[in-house]
C-alpha cells in the first residue's frame, strides 16, 4: 500500500476543513434566520445536545446576531432554538437604542430581548439629545419597536429636561407614545422644579403632549394644584387642568371649572380660570380675615413666581377686608360689577383696586 506523505496529509486536512467551513457558510446564507457572527471571545466551548449545539463564549464576548450587536462577559448560544443568553456587563446596540444590563436573553425567532437587573436604555434622538430609561426588568421587541419596563422605573429626557418615575412603563417607539402606571410622576428639572403625580400618565410624540388622569397633584416651590385631569402642551408650555381644579399658594387659593397655566423658562407666567371662578386671599400678612372674588373668568399675571396683576371679568362679585395698621385705615368693601382689576406690589400687598362697569355696592379704599 502506498503511503501518503506528511505534507500531503496536512494539505488534505486543510482542504477538508476549508470545504467544511465553506459548506457551513453556504448553508447559513440559505437559511431564513442567519446565524450569529462571532467577533471575539477569549474561550469557546461547543457542546452537542440532542440534535443541536450549545456554544459557550467566555471573556470579552463580542458577536452579531442578525442586525443586533452584543457584548458581554459570557454568553450561551443555543443554535437549534436560536436563543442567546448573556451574563455580565451586557451591552446591546440596536439602531437608535443602546441597552445595558447584568443579564439579557435574546430570542432570535421573535426578535425579543429580555433584560434583567440594573437595566439602562439610552435612546438617541435626531437632534443628538438622549432619552434614558432605568429599571430592574425590560422587555424589548425589535420588530415592533416596543419597550416594556417594570420595577423602579426611572426616565430622563434631555431635550425636555424632564424626569419621570413609575412602577410600569410601556413605550412604543415608532409612534413616540408611552404611558406610565403604578405611582407615576414627572418633574421638570431646574431650581424651580415642578412635579406632577397621578394614577396614570401618557405622553404623545416624544413629550410634545402629556396627559395625566385621576388624582393629579402638581407641586412647586410657589404653588400646589390638584385636579382629576391634566393636559400639557410642550410647544406652548401650557397646562390645562380639568375636574375640580384647586390652586393653592401663599398669597391666594383659587378654583374653577377649568384652570390653565402658562410657563416661561420653567416659571409660571400666567394663569387663566374659566367658569365658576373663585379666589380667596389675604390683603396683607398681618390680616387674619379673608377677601374673595368670584367671576366667570379670571386672569393672573406672574413675575418671579408672584402675582402682579389680577383681572376678573363678567358677573364679578367681590369682598375686600383690610385691617387697620400704622400705614392703613380699616376698610371693608363689597361690590359687584363687570370688570375688576387688582394690582399687587413687590411686597405682595394690594396696591390698587379698580372695579369697572355696572358697579354696585360699597366700594372704598383708604390709605394714609
Amino acid at each position: 500500500m502506498k503511503k501518503i506523505s506528511t505534507g500531503k496529509n496536512i494539505f488534505l486536512k486543510i482542504s477538508f476543513i476549508s470545504f467544511l467551513l465553506y459548506s457551513l457558510f453556504l448553508y447559513s446564507e440559505e437559511t431564513e434566520l442567519r446565524p450569529y457572527k462571532l467577533i471575539n471571545a477569549d474561550k469557546l466551548i461547543l457542546t452537542k445536545v440532542h440534535e443541536g449545539y450549545i456554544t459557550n463564549l467566555i471573556g470579552n464576548v463580542h458577536f452579531f446576531y442578525g442586525e443586533t450587536e452584543f457584548f458581554s462577559d459570557e454568553a450561551d448560544i443555543f443554535e437549534e432554538e436560536k436563543i442567546a443568553r448573556l451574563r455580565g456587563n451586557v451591552k446591546v446596540y440596536d439602531d437608535t437604542l443602546n441597552l445595558y444590563a447584568d443579564k439579557v436573553d435574546y430570542f432570535r425567532m421573535t426578535e425579543k430581548l429580555v433584560l434583567d437587573e440594573n437595566v439602562l436604555v439610552n435612546e438617541a434622538h435626531k437632534d443628538s439629545t438622549i432619552r434614558t430609561f432605568k429599571a430592574e426588568h425590560v422587555d424589548y421587541f425589535r420588530i415592533e419597536r416596543e419597550l416594556y419596563a417594570l420595577e423602579n422605573v426611572r426616565m430622563y429626557d434631555e431635550r425636555e429636561d424632564l424626569n419621570g418615575s413609575c412602577g410600569q412603563l410601556n413605550y412604543y417607539l415608532i409612534d413616540g407614545y408611552g404611558y406610565l402606571m403604578k405611582s407615576p410622576a414627572l418633574s421638570l428639572a431646574g431650581e424651580d422644579s415642578i412635579q406632577v403625580s397621578a394614577e396614570k400618565m401618557e405622553y404623545f410624540k416624544d413629550f410634545e403632549k402629556v396627559v395625566a388622569t385621576f388624582n393629579v397633584i402638581t407641586q412647586s416651590n410657589e404653588f400646589d394644584l390638584t385636579s382629576d385631569f391634566l393636559l400639557y402642551f410642550a410647544q406652548e408650555d401650557k397646562a390645562i387642568y380639568l375636574g375640580d381644579p384647586k390652586f393653592s399658594s401663599e398669597s391666594a387659593d383659587a378654583s374653577a371649572i377649568e384652570l390653565q397655566l402658562f410657563f416661561e423658562d420653567k416659571k409660571m407666567k400666567k394663569a387663566v380660570l374659566k367658569d365658576s371662578c373663585s379666589v380667596y386671599f389675604k390683603t396683607d400678612e398681618e390680616s387674619s380675615d379673608i377677601s374673595w372674588v368670584t367671576a366667570n373668568s379670571m386672569y393672573f399675571d406672574f413675575k418671579d413666581g408672584k402675582v402682579k396683576l389680577f383681572d376678573a371679568q363678567d358677573n364679578v362679585d367681590s369682598y375686600y377686608h383690610q385691617d387697620e395698621t400704622d400705614k392703613k385705615e380699616m376698610a371693608i368693601n363689597k361690590a359687584t360689577g363687570k370688570h375688576l382689576i387688582i394690582s399687587i406690589n413687590n411686597e405682595n400687598e394690594i396696591e390698587t383696586i379698580d372695579m369697572r362697569k355696572q358697579v354696585q355696592g360699597l366700594y372704598k379704599f383708604h390709605k394714609k
